[in-house]
């Protein structure tokens, strides 16, 4: 009967005290420990199977029953078809109004007020030598046609110098950096001492009415008259 190492477990000879393999003295050998501490944590190991196994069983049971319930739910019920009904009125063709609705008018709304805006309206101004009178107004976004109308007219000094003239807000930020220079307008210059005023405004915007006498060594006395008129 061939003998084994208890520690490694290499064959020995029956007579052996030691093993060739490890060196074990087989003087130690003794059989298995009764120690408590043994028992109960192979105890403890059979008990963690033990739920192991039950919560697997659960969970296999569970999943029939979920399957059989889902199998038990009642079927969906049919709903039937709806059955076509006769048309109660002739079809009108895509794009087509019914008569009621095309014969029946828009509502009417009341025209916004004509634009008036009053400019200038001095009997007797006096302007320096090398000055000049401006007057600025505001045209709102409209559709209406607008014009600006009136005159000027001279009371005193050598009126021919002056000058007249319609300029836009960008406009009047070159002249007024030069008011010397001839101002570049988008409209007619009038000299002289009378004028008649008449200038078409293109659009909404900043306007500004010039009466100038930058061209005089002499004061002069002027009277203005302007406003903005507007038409359908």
């Amino acid at each position: 009967m061939k003998k084994y190492c208890n520690f490694c477990g290499e064959p020995m000879l029956p007579e052996a005290k030691e093993c060739r393999q490890c060196g074990w003295d087989v003087s130690l050998n003794a059989p298995p420990s009764t120690d408590p501490g043994d028992r109960k944590a192979r105890i403890g190991v059979a008990a963690g199977l033990f739920v192991a196994y039950g919560m697997l069983w659960s969970l296999v049971q569970a999943a029939p029953a979920e399957d059989l319930t889902l199998q038990r739910r009642a079927p969906a019920p049919v709903v039937a078809e709806p059955i076509a009904q006769p048309v109660a009125e002739p079809p009108v063709s895509v794009g087509t109004l019914p008569v009621v609705v095309a014969s029946t008018p828009a509502p009417k709304t009341a025209p916004s007020a004509l634009i008036s805006i009053k400019v200038a309206d001095v009997k007797n101004a006096n302007i320096s030598s090398r000055d000049a009178l401006q007057y600025a107004f505001e045209l709102p976004e409209t559709d209406q046609r607008c014009k600006l109308i009136g005159s000027t007219r001279g009371i005193g000094g050598f009126g021919r110098n002056i000058e007249v003239f319609l300029l836009t807000d960008d406009e009047y930020v070159f002249w007024h950096a030069n008011p010397a220079a001839i101002a570049q307008s988008s409209w007619e210059t009038f000299r002289g001492s009378e004028n008649t005023l008449s200038y078409n405004l293109s659009g909404a915007g900043t306007y500004h009415f010039i009466v100038s006498n930058e061209m005089s060594a002499t004061p002069q006395s002027m009277a203005v008259k302007a406003q903005v008129k507007c038409v359908r």
